[in-house]
């Protein structure tokens, strides 16, 4: 019995602003999303992968999906940790059951290690991803030439 593909479910729109990579999503979403957002994500992050970057994430109706779809997500944001994924602000906006929805992407993001933070605004999370970057690139070292 083969596998049918179903359409993907939810809505998904990406973008890039300097060092942050603007994921906005509405769900229910399914593997098949999952899927498409896979394939879309590698031209975004190879534009910003050269530096330290971070992904503001903007939710809104239910952003839930079936546990297929939740570990394919978790595999592609693995991959964005070694193209120099510093940090991700969530938002979550006009959500439905939001202490489930914030639980579920908080399970996801701690159980990878990824440094997040929940606002209740877009204008509070980039302020936090724009000093988290600016404050890693700072103390960076710099190296001398003799």
């Amino acid at each position: 019995m083969s596998k049918k593909a179903f359409p993907a479910h939810g809505n998904l729109k990406l973008s890039v602003e300097g060092p942050l990579l603007i994921i906005k999503g509405s769900g229910p979403a399914n593997l098949e999303m999952v899927q498409e957002y896979q394939r879309q994500v590698i031209g975004f992050r190879e534009q910003i992968m050269h530096a330290p970057w971070a992904s503001l994430v903007l939710l809104s109706g239910t952003p839930l999906m079936s546990l297929e779809a939740k570990l394919a997500l978790m595999q592609t944001i693995k991959q964005a940790k070694v193209m120099h994924l510093r940090a991700t602000a969530i938002v979550l906006i006009d959500v439905e059951f939001a202490e489930i929805v914030e639980s579920f992407w908080k399970d996801i993001y701690q159980d990878l290690g990824v440094n997040y933070v929940f606002f209740a605004t877009d204008a509070e999370a980039r302020l936090w991803l724009q000093s988290l970057l600016s404050n890693e690139t700072s103390s960076r070292p710099v190296r001398e030439h003799d």
